[in-house]
């Protein structure tokens, strides 16, 4: 896996490279901490993504962080240095994994959740294998919101759902979330998350292309505009349907090992 990023990722030019690589130990936690708060080009993040993946692939919890890795970068380079940082985190403090299920109830009975928080309790539960307990109190969450006619905390509970189901191997009863369906809402996870769902279960292959061209489109959207420096990086930058499904079909892999070991 890592010679395949490597080649895939050889042809971006990361810019951060330079600077993550003049920090060591617990001050490069706060370099990433620092880029978390300022705009970066999307997919520039997964460079560090599977540097750091290469230096845990021989710990216990190698397989989950692949996984969580894969998707991670699928998303773009902000929410795989999120994840990152939720990983490296929870390895730090084992405390914080038995707190998590807790934590979890505590901001979902919450008025207005907040979400950010409510991804990364939901990331610490994927990344130590516990997906299966994050399932099952989110659907009871989705249900609930929805008989309190709230739409809108209904929909993006979901959405946290049917990424802890792709995880879970559950890629049939992901594809039946109704957020999926939603349109009345511009939100590039949902054509991502039905793309990599298709690709999954072997769908045709004209199924996964129309979903990633929305995804591409939607996503453009929310990009900040890049500068005339940065603008031929960003055409550089930007992954091809082939590049997206062979992560997606690493993930699958990963995915299936992860469950093979428990």
């Amino acid at each position: 896996m890592l010679n395949f990023t490597r080649k895939l990722m050889g042809k971006f030019d990361f810019r951060l490279e330079n600077f993550l690589n003049s920090f060591t130990g617990k001050s490069r936690h706060g370099a990433v901490a620092v880029i978390l708060a300022a705009p970066i080009v999307i997919i520039a993040g997964t460079y560090m993504v599977f540097r750091r993946a290469k230096h845990a692939c021989k710990r216990k919890n190698d397989g989950v962080f692949a996984r969580s890795m894969s998707i991670g970068a699928l998303h773009g380079g902000i929410l795989s240095l999120e994840r990152l940082t939720y990983y490296h985190q929870a390895r730090a403090d084992a405390a914080s994994l038995n707190t998590a299920e807790s934590e979890l109830k505590v901001l979902l009975a919450e008025e207005q959740p907040d979400f950010k928080k409510l991804q990364s309790i939901v990331a610490k539960l994927e990344m130590s294998g516990k997906e299966a307990f994050a399932v099952e109190i989110l659907e009871r969450a989705v249900d609930k919101a929805r008989k309190d006619k709230k739409p809108h905390e209904a929909y993006e509970i979901e959405m946290l759902l049917v990424e802890m189901l792709i995880y879970k191997g559950d890629y049939k009863k992901a594809l039946t979330c109704a957020c999926l369906s939603d349109e009345a809402i511009t939100d590039a996870r949902r054509p991502l998350f039905k793309a990599i769902i298709h690709i999954m279960l072997e769908h045709p292959k004209e199924e996964a292309t129309k979903c990633w061209e929305e995804f591409t489109e939607v996503r453009t959207l929310f990009q900040y505009p890049p500068s005339s420096q940065e603008d031929g990086q960003s055409q550089q930058g930007s992954t091809s349907f082939n590049e997206f499904e062979i992560f997606v079909k690493v993930l699958k892999q990963n995915i299936a090992k992860a469950h093979t070991k428990r």
